[in-house]
Formats: C-alpha cells, sequence, structure tokens
C-alpha cells in the first residue's frame, strides 16, 4: 500500500497522529540525535558465556560461588514456580514457525506500522515501548546454551519493558528472599508479550523473533538505550525517567519496515554524577563512587562484574540482590501511570521528584515503612540436598524476621 492508501484507512487516525500511546507519556520526553553518554570507541560484541553469572557456573570466580550458582532464583520457592513456567515459555521457541510467505495487506509506511506494533505491545501489558534499528554489538556473539553462533541479520528491535511490582519491592529491602523473584515475575511477563509479539509478525509474513531471558539473543542495556527508553546510570542499569531502575526488558527483532526512536536525555548524567546512594548501598561494594571511565567504547560507569555476582550467588540474607534498585532515587515508591497523568514533560520536575526522593531515603536510613509491615511472603530455602523440602533460613531466625 501506498502512504495515499494508508491515509484512507477509516477510524485509525491512532496510527497517524502524535498521540500518546502507552501508560506513560514518552511521547513528552526530551529526544535526541546521540545518547548522553559518549560513544567513545568501537563497542564490541559480548559472549554470553563469558558474562559475570555465566562465570559463576564455570567457576571463573572460585568453587564456593561454582557451587551455590545452580541454586539462584529457584532455592526460593516463589522464584522456583516462576522460573518452571518461564521454561516452558522458553520452550516455544523450539516449535517456532517460519514466516508466512504472504506478506498480510496492511500498509507499509514505517511510521504506521511502528505505531501499530507500539500499541500491540502496549495490548500485551508491556509498561513502555520502544524501537530502534539492531546494531550487531548488541548481539551476543553465541548462544549461552548451545555454543552456536547467532544470527545477526535482523534490521529493527522492538524493545519491551515491564516495571517491577512496586507493593513488593517497597516492602523488601533489595536483597532479600523475594527481590529476584520480583525480577522474574518481569521476565515472565516479557517473555510471553515478546512471544505473542514475534509469532504475529510472522504470521503477516516478517520474519521475527523474540530475544528474552534465558533465550537472550541481545545484550538489552543497549537496545533499551538506543529504543530512547533511558540513559545510562551509575549502577550499571539503562535508568527509565518512570520506572526508574525497577524493571526488565526484552526485545523482539524483526525485519519489517519500522521507525526507529531517538535517544532520550532527561539529565540523568549529571544528576549520577552528584549522586552515589547506589554505590554507598550496594552490599558488594560493587559500584564505584568516583567517576566515569571508558568501557567497551562508552564512556560510563564500570561496576565490578565479580563482586556483584559473587555476592548474588553467596548472599546469606536472601536470594540474589537488587539492592541498587530498590534505593535508586528514580525508583519511585509509586510510579503508576497516574502519577505522570499531568506531567507537561519538564525535566526539572522529574529532577526534583528524584532529589526529594534521595532526601527522604537518607532520612529514615534508608529503611521503608513497609519494610517493617508489609512483608506478605515467608522466608524459605531449599534445605540442603532435598530440594522437596523447606526450611526457614538460619539467618531469618537469627534475626528474628521470620
Amino acid at each position: 500500500m501506498t502512504t495515499m492508501d494508508n491515509r484512507k484507512l477509516k477510524f485509525r487516525e491512532i496510527l497517524y497522529d502524535d498521540s500518546q500511546l502507552g501508560p506513560y507519556p514518552d511521547h513528552l520526553l526530551k529526544r535526541v540525535d546521540e545518547p548522553t553518554s559518549k560513544i567513545i570507541g568501537e563497542v564490541m560484541q559480548r559472549d554470553p558465556r563469558k558474562h559475570a553469572l555465566s562465570n559463576n557456573m564455570s567457576g571463573v570466580y572460585g568453587p564456593k560461588a561454582q557451587e551455590r550458582a545452580p541454586q539462584m532464583t529457584i532455592e526460593y520457592p516463589v522464584g522456583k514456580a516462576l522460573s518452571r513456567v518461564l521454561q516452558h515459555i522458553n520452550s516455544i521457541r523450539e516449535k517456532r514457525n517460519a514466516p508466512s510467505p504472504y506478506k498480510a495487506p496492511i500498509p507499509d509506511d514505517p511510521r504506521v506500522l511502528s505505531r501499530h506494533v507500539k500499541s500491540l505491545g502496549y495490548f500485551l501489558g508491556a509498561d513502555l515501548v520502544g524501537i530502534c534499528e539492531m546494531p550487531k554489538s548488541a548481539y551476543y556473539t553465541n548462544d549461552l546454551f548451545t555454543g552456536e553462533e547467532i544470527d545477526t541479520h535482523y534490521k529493527y528491535a522492538i524493545v519491551l519493558l515491564c516495571g517491577k511490582n512496586t507493593r513488593t519491592t517497597n516492602a523488601s529491602n533489595g536483597y532479600d528472599w523475594i527481590f529476584d523473584s520480583c525480577s522474574f515475575q518481569a521476565y515472565q511477563r516479557l517473555a510471553v508479550q515478546t512471544e505473542d509479539m514475534a509469532y504475529y509478525l510472522r504470521t503477516l509474513g516478517f520474519d521475527s523473533e523474540a530475544s528474552n531471558m534465558w533465550n537472550y539473543l541481545t545484550l538489552m542495556p543497549e537496545l533499551v538505550l538506543r529504543a530512547g527508553l533511558g540513559e545510562i546510570s551509575r549502577l550499571g542499569i539503562v535508568l527509565n525517567p518512570f520506572l526508574g531502575a525497577n524493571f526488565k526488558a526484552a526485545a523482539v527483532l524483526t525485519d519489517m519496515p519500522l521507525e526507529p526512536d531517538k535517544y532520550i536525555d532527561f539529565g540523568l548524567q549529571e544528576f549520577c554524577g552528584s549522586c552515589d546512594i547506589c554505590a554507598t548501598q550496594c552490599p558488594s561494594g560493587a559500584i564505584p563512587s568516583g567517576d566515569k571511565v571508558i568501557y567497551n567504547g562508552y564512556e560510563t560507569w564500570k561496576i565490578d562484574e565479580k563482586k556483584c555476582a559473587v555476592f548474588d550467588v553467596m548472599n546469606a540474607q536472601g536470594n540474589v540482590c537488587g539492592r541498587c534498585a530498590k534505593v535508586c532515587p528514580w525508583s519511585r515508591k509509586d510510579n503508576s501511570p497516574n502519577v505522570f497523568k499531568d506531567w507537561d514533560g519538564s525535566i526539572e520536575s522529574l529532577h526534583k521528584d528524584a532529589k526529594r526522593r534521595a532526601a527522604e531515603l537518607k532520612a529514615k536510613g534508608f529503611v521503608e515503612e513497609e519494610e517493617l509491615t508489609r512483608k506478605w511472603w515467608f522466608d524459605l530455602v531449599e534445605e540442603s540436598g532435598d530440594t522437596d523440602k523447606y526450611v526457614i533460613p538460619k539467618t531469618s531466625i537469627k534475626k528474628g524476621i521470620y
């Protein structure tokens, strides 16, 4: 179809105008041509078999971490339940349908198609959706489990974000037994959303593939950055102005002709440059308090991956760790869309809220009231050598918090 033909489609003005598509007013964010973190050199592909978690599993970080690594997530019963269902969703990839040989009779206008797939993402339950061209540097070199080289032919990435459950994260300290399950609850939703979207696009005749937890084909931070969904932060996460650091991301890679989003600038580099809450609150000491360095082509703050990864598996007070995301001033106690319904695009108001949140956290000694009254979960852990029996963790008994 031509652009003129597109204009003849009735009742679909939303595919042509500039109105807000999702629950958050991301259309009001300042858009820029270059990322706010400088790219100094070549950005290289990464091998997932050499990432921090893989180094735990392979013994690079020592025998104790290697012994504990297989129990991550699944030693806690909520995490085990979420993991089990996520594995079932992951198995869909093995039965992936081929793209239809017939292109569906829909417009060929990249802008219209982009607003269409974003609307689909929101229909499926994503909190934020962005689009970027698919750079080779964002592809992993090999499959984590099979070792096979990853195909890099897709031209675009549709990036979906899902926020973590704030009711639960507010009641957690960020490295207790529930926090990793908060991540996996988001991973599970993203897996369903991206597999649904990829299947749909293939039925329309466009080659598409999901990149999600345990089936990641891509390094997500670069895609979140390029899709205009965040800026690089001190805590090593590409942070979103609405969800803060309390979200997870996945993507759909496709050859459907789309219109990429621009980078965003909400002043995070200046903010993180003068804020080191995540660094001072990190239990492992993995987050730097100092200035940026050059890492894989980017001018950024570089976390100590080994310290972070080893603490994740050796944490005796809970399951994995997300303390940095919990205490980041941009991770609001209430980040529901209703909070932003009257936001006019002002960066100053976002910074004012984040600074107010930082002062509040410091005044409370970084302990929320909800942490003392709203824990709905039980502290349980697999008994050593028995995957069917759960017991109260010794640390919980010792602290008298069970």
